[in-house]
Parts: C-alpha cells; structure tokens; sequence
C-alpha cells in the first residue's frame, strides 16, 4: 500500500508538534498555552493550511499533563496517534469549528490507553 504524500507529510509533522510543544511545556517551563500558541504560530506561518492545520491540532496533544504523557516516547506515540486521526478523519466535518480540539482529545485518549497497556 502507497502512502500518499500528503498523509505522510500530516504524520511527520504530527509527531514533531507533539514532541516539540511537550518538550517547551515541560523541559523548558514555557507552560502548555504558551507552547502550544508558539507551535502553532510557526506552523502557520510556514506551511500550507493542511499541514498548518494539522500540527496546531497536534500541538493540543503536546499540551497533555505529565499524568497523560510521562516521556518523549509517549509523545511519540501520541503523535503517531493524532496524525492517523486527522488522516482518518480529513473529510469528516471538515470546517466545522472544535474538529482540532476534538481530534486532539480523541487521540490523547487512544495515547493514554496504548501507554498504560504497554506499562
């Protein structure tokens, strides 16, 4: 099976959203709205708007407690999580405003579910 590259580019940068946003929230104490306002600032600024779309809906993910998300692995995970999210769901109320934040909550979810299985 082909990965389109647009579904491929929506995974890569997920991941780095998620990873990027947790590390400013807890390794360098910028707090979760701050992170997660300066991931997706750049991420409009520089990219397209599917792309831009997608990792300010997966900065949300980064914005997890440490209860939810414990390490960079979990971040990992929950970015692989909310990029086949936001693909799987691409067409699904696109345009329709709380679609990031639910995305966003729905994988954080499957994250914390998949990290406690494998604990």
């Amino acid at each position: 099976m082909k990965i389109k590259e647009t579904n491929k580019n929506i995974l890569i940068f997920s991941v780095l959203s998620v990873l990027i946003t947790w590390f400013l929230n807890h390794k360098m104490g910028c707090g979760p709205i701050i992170a997660n306002g300066l991931v997706g600032v750049v991420g409009a600024l520089f990219l397209p708007g599917m792309l831009a779309g997608a990792v300010f809906t997966s900065s949300f993910v980064g914005m997890s407690g440490l209860n939810v998300i414990p390490t960079l692995f979990g971040t990992i995970i929950g970015g692989i999580t909310v990029g086949v999210v936001i693909i799987l769901t691409k067409e699904i109320y696109a345009g329709v405003g709380g679609k990031g934040g639910t995305t966003a909550a729905t994988a954080t979810l499957i994250t914390k579910t998949i990290l406690s299985l494998i604990k």
